[in-house]
């Protein structure tokens, strides 16, 4: 399991290393028109395929345990990795792990939060350099 935490990582700054280049392709290429309103859109489509990303983590960590057989039920599975993926909560009842699985949470809650932490700082980026006004001369 460490491994795909590794995997999820990796994954995610890849899928996010993408829809950045995407983004700052079409900035160069319709940079100099500069109209609110497309800025807007595109950025909050950008936001929409981060998400997309987040929801492809936790679809990763779910097949990977259900790989395993962690829970029977695949949703069960998918609710407790989107749980632990955003570090909700563990001490649902429902949700008891066997002592073999004992770093299961810790490893997608830290997969989830180095995820988090490359999505916060590529929308940052993205919003100082798509909505700040240009450097003076």
């Amino acid at each position: 399991m460490s491994f795909v935490a590794v995997l999820v990582v990796l994954t995610h700054g890849i899928l996010i290393l993408l829809i950045m280049g995407c983004f700052h392709a079409f900035d160069r290429k319709y940079g100099n028109l500069r109209h609110m309103q497309v800025d807007i859109l595109v950025y909050f489509m950008v936001v929409l395929l981060i998400l997309l990303s987040h929801i492809i983590d936790i679809f990763i960590w779910t097949y990977a345990m259900v790989s395993v057989n962690v829970y029977p039920s695949v949703v069960k599975t998918f609710y407790f990795a989107g749980e632990m993926y955003t570090n909700l909560d563990h001490n649902d009842p429902a949700y008891k792990l066997g002592p073999q699985w004992n770093m299961l949470p810790i490893l997608i809650s830290f997969s989830g939060l180095f995820a988090v932490a490359i999505s916060g700082s590529a929308l940052y980026g993205l919003l100082v350099s798509t909505f700040a006004p240009p450097p003076r001369k």
